[in-house]
């Protein structure tokens, strides 16, 4: 696990200085070691956090005549069923570092190699004799790759702030993609918060050539996710199948020659994972859970305790409380670009715990969008019952909430008219902070077309890649190419990472995904049941109370944390003639949330918390006159 960066500087002379500032920036990703490569046009760097070949794993690697070289970020999970194939094709190695193996993998099949990858990834590889570079993301996007193309230049680095340290670019505000994250709390897909800046998508590769700078993107993988047959298997066949491919993804990703452990939650998917890796380990597993002791009702211990008793687990908890948005502008300066999630806090907490324990945890991500975990996948289906209703029958509910105290009505109405929309924009709905009228109401100086639109051809474009399928599996997909990676995954990746943690996945082993992307969604869901597959590949491994339990989530206490002070810094860098200052909004329009702003209003903390991490990313990163290290109740 490390991070990476570098450039094709097609003008001008190399610059080595520039290169090692590049590389400074991520130091928290890779303290243990360093490599540089200057030659010709080209810049590789990289940042090491060593897990696998400790002595003989040193960044850049080489075949035997220098002429490829490479800088990597991840794991090669199948490193050693390559390694035996590519010596047995005649190629020497000199190290046990799964690096290696991708130098002699590109020397065999060139850029097809990538298709016999199992792993997280994100590399550069120079090819002297081809003059070019080859940059890959891996399928699900568990390890981030920035990008930004100029006449001249041409930057890559594993984060943001690798591409900020080059000279001459001055970090600016793309409105795109300011409206994208005010819709989505994240910036999606290849977009970013910076004005010529992009990621590499998941599943996606490109060349630079490094005479002329002419960039080929290619999208390597697309999943197969045609269903099969529609003719039932014999009982527990499915179950068998799945819980066969889960472990051996657990498997594989115990390599490691460090300490490794697992985050706990007491939830049915980190529950399997620890279950899964007492399987196959010969010492206890090291877990880590958090836990609010705050607000019991969110407060997960007892399940994470459950089970690791059950698997005698050496447990560690550490207690989240308000204390914690105090990091607030460290967490922020980590993710790079604005991110709405108060989950950054305890995640960034449990990593911190990990960290003075082992340098590898295994983690449950991913299962939820592969899987349908969330309580919205079987809300979506109830709507889509309640609009083939008569029109008649719809007619009369309407009317009906109208007559219904306020909330009850309001949702009554809001379902009708959810129930309406197209699938890709009721898949969106889900999931969007500010709707279009909010945006609007803000002032939003949107651009290319009406607000909010952008996410919603995102959407559309993904539900039109499963056009053939249900619509459960269609909103699975939407969630999977969309919220997981530049969400979930770069959540998790930004605050291990942040203290030199290295997280794996094994739900996002491919071959899980593309099995169960396979599958009906009537097979995920049932009734009002979520993950039914997988609770059934895992019925025999896990306690029946964490089976049995309703889907909880990471959740944070946010009402209580902004009543023990939180709400005063809010309102304190919220104020009108701040927001006025920094000329993006209205300050009426955000005074209006401030003054709607009380211990019910769920979704206005929501919108609320998005602008706060918004105008922190802009001191930090637009100002630049904020230390990441003060704490927010010292921000002025």
């Amino acid at each position: 696990m490390c991070g990476i960066c570098g450039f094709v500087a097609l003008a001008g002379r190399p610059d080595a200085d520039a290169l090692r500032r590049m590389a400074d920036t991520l130091s928290h990703r890779g303290p243990d070691d360093e490599g540089f490569h200057l030659e010709g046009p080209v810049g590789l760097a990289n940042r090491r956090l060593s897990i696998i070949d400790l002595p003989g794993g040193h960044q850049p690697v080489y075949n035997e005549d220098r002429t490829i070289c490479v800088v990597f970020n991840g794991e090669i999970y199948n490193q050693l069923e390559l390694r035996r194939e590519l010596s047995a094709a005649g190629h020497l190695f000199g190290t046990r570092s799964d690096t290696e193996v991708l130098v002699h993998l590109y020397e065999e099949w060139g850029e097809e190699g990538v298709h016999r990858l199992n792993g997280m990834f994100a590399f550069a590889l120079w090819d002297r004799a081809r003059n070019r570079v080859w940059l890959v993301r891996d399928r699900l996007g568990v390890k981030p790759l920035y990008l930004m193309r100029r006449p001249d230049l041409f930057l890559f680095g594993s984060e943001a702030k690798a591409l900020l340290a080059f000279p001459g670019v001055t970090p600016a505000l793309d409105p795109v993609g300011l409206e994208l994250y005010l819709t989505l709390r994240y910036l999606p897909e290849s977009s970013t918060i910076f004005a010529g800046m992009e990621k590499l998508p998941p599943g996606q590769m490109l060349t630079v050539d490094t005479r002329t700078g002419a960039v080929v993107r290619t999208r390597y993988w697309r999943p197969e996710v045609s269903p099969l047959s529609a003719v039932s298997p014999r009982p527990g066949e499915q179950a068998e199948e799945l819980l066969s491919l889960l472990h051996d993804a657990v498997a594989i990703r115990l390599m490691s020659d460090v300490p490794f452990g697992a985050f706990l939650s007491g939830g049915l998917d980190s529950s399997a994972v620890v279950a899964l890796m007492s399987r196959v380990m010969s010492e206890p597993v090291k877990t880590f859970s958090i836990g609010f002791s705050e607000q019991g009702s969110l407060d997960e211990t007892r399940f994470a305790r459950l089970v690791a008793e059950t698997f005698r687990t050496q447990h560690r908890e550490i207690d989240c409380t308000a204390d914690g948005v105090e990091a607030l502008p460290r967490l922020i300066h980590h993710l790079d670009e604005p991110f709405a999630d108060p989950i950054i806090v305890p995640t960034f907490q449990v990593a911190e715990l990990a960290a003075r324990h082992v340098k590898v945890v295994l983690t449950g991500e991913g299962a939820d969008e592969v899987f349908g975990g969330y309580t919205r996948f079987v809300l979506d289906q109830r709507l889509r019952r309640l609009h083939r209703l008569p029109a008649w029958f719809r007619g009369l509910a309407r009317l009906t909430a109208a007559r219904l105290p306020f909330r009850l009505g309001a949702g009554l109405t809001r379902a009708l008219e959810m129930g309406e929309l197209p699938d890709a924009r009721r898949f969106l709905a889900w999931v969007t902070a500010f709707t279009p009228a909010d945006l609007e109401a803000l002032c939003l100086p949107v651009a290319g077309g009406p607000a909010g639109q952008a996410a919603a051809e995102l959407y559309e474009r993904f539900d039109g890649e499963r056009s053939g399928a249900d619509p459960t599996s269609r909103m699975l997909y939407c969630d999977l190419k969309v919220r997981l990676p530049e969400c979930m995954l770069a959540r998790t990746d930004r605050m291990t990472m942040a203290v030199s943690l290295e997280g794996r996945t094994p739900f996002l082993d491919y071959r899980v995904v593309e099995w169960a992307l396979r599958r009906p969604g009537d097979l995920h869901l049932r009734g009002s049941r979520e993950k039914v597959l997988l609770k059934e590949a895992l019925g025999r491994l896990l306690p029946q109370a964490v089976l049995a339990r309703r889907k909880q989530g990471l959740a944070v206490p946010f009402a209580l944390w902004t009543r023990h002070g939180v709400d005063r810094q809010i309102r304190r860098l919220l104020a009108p003639e701040r927001v006025a200052r920094r000329g993006l909004f209205r300050p009426e329009a955000v005074q209006h949330l401030l003054v709607h702003w009380g211990p019910h209003a769920a979704r206005h903390s929501q919108l609320i918390w998005s602008l706060l991490c918004l105008e922190l990313w802009c001191r930090l990163y637009l100002d630049r006159d904020l230390d990441p290290a003060t704490p927010l109740s010292a921000v002025e």
